[in-house]
């Protein structure tokens, strides 16, 4: 009977001690695992962040009939001057060229509209209006556009102008009054303007 004790003892004792080791080598694999799984802080590298560069805008070398932006607006500049609508040329002829509208179309419809050469409208000393055009938010309540700066009505008069004559065989103010909603006389005080404009040294 002792003997038989003894020897459930250390069977005891060995089961427990290989139980033991097989516990320690599973604990170890498990925890081999777990830093696969998740580096230690030390070892994770911070990527540093992406530098998204700002596209750059497109230089477009443009001119009108052999004539620079620059040339143009400093004829129109010094042909609004002392009006409100002095220092705009080079915006007008740069935006014009690039929705391939006649610059000095757009300069002789403006100065046409606002009588600016004498005293400029109330429209646009008001309103910013350059052209007329009508919308909302409406000047005094009105028909007639409210802008909030001269510069995004001389853009929509562009845009307006591009897509109803878009040719420069279009682009004549004694072709195109009638389909412009405009007389005879309208045609030809944009016409002077034009010229006057053109001839400015």
């Amino acid at each position: 009977m002792r003997k038989w004790l003894i020897f459930i003892i250390l069977l005891l004792f060995n089961f427990l001690f290989i139980y033991g080791i097989n516990q320690t080598n599973i604990l170890m694999f498990n925890n081999n695992f777990m830093i696969y799984l998740y580096p230690q802080p030390e070892e994770i590298k911070e990527e540093e962040p992406e530098v998204v560069k700002e596209e750059e805008e497109e230089e477009v070398d443009i001119n009108f009939n052999g004539e620079s932006v620059e040339q143009i607006g400093k004829k129109m500049d010094k042909y609004f001057e002392k009006t409100l609508l002095e220092g705009y040329g080079e915006y007008i002829a740069k935006s014009s060229i690039k929705k391939s509208v006649n610059p000095y179309l757009i300069a002789g419809i403006m100065l046409e509209n606002t009588g600016c050469k004498n005293e400029c409208s109330i429209i646009l000393k008001e309103c910013n209006n350059v052209s007329g055009i009508k919308g909302s938010p409406g000047c005094f309540g009105g028909t007639y556009k409210e802008y909030d700066g001269i510069d995004g009505s001389i853009s929509d008069l562009i845009g307006m102008i591009s897509q109803k004559f878009y040719t420069p065989e279009m682009q004549v103010p004694n072709k195109m009054y009638k389909d412009y909603g405009k007389t005879s006389t309208w045609a030809f005080i944009v016409s002077k303007y034009m010229e006057e404009i053109k001839k400015v040294k």
